[in-house]
């Protein structure tokens, strides 16, 4: 799972390396638009629909915190 996800954040910010400590914005370049797109893509990728509220910009901070966001909808 965590290898996918890193597979969308390195298209997303060209960063060519993922860490689960990363910040999405500050490290990554991640912009509301890219997390909009990045969500997306999560659900696409996964087969999973992300709740609204789980979907707050500011509880989503580090790749860690998708990596729990995914996990949390991938195990239901």
């Amino acid at each position: 799972m965590k290898e996918k996800v890193n597979e969308i954040l390195k298209e997303k910010s060209f960063c060519d390396e993922i860490t689960s400590e990363l910040k999405l914005r500050e490290d990554l370049g991640l912009d509301s638009l890219n997390m909009v797109e990045l969500m997306v893509e999560l659900e696409d990728k996964f087969n999973i629909e992300i709740e609204e509220s789980d979907l707050d910009p500011a509880a989503l901070q580090t790749v860690s915190q998708i990596y729990d966001l995914v996990e949390k909808y991938t195990e239901e």
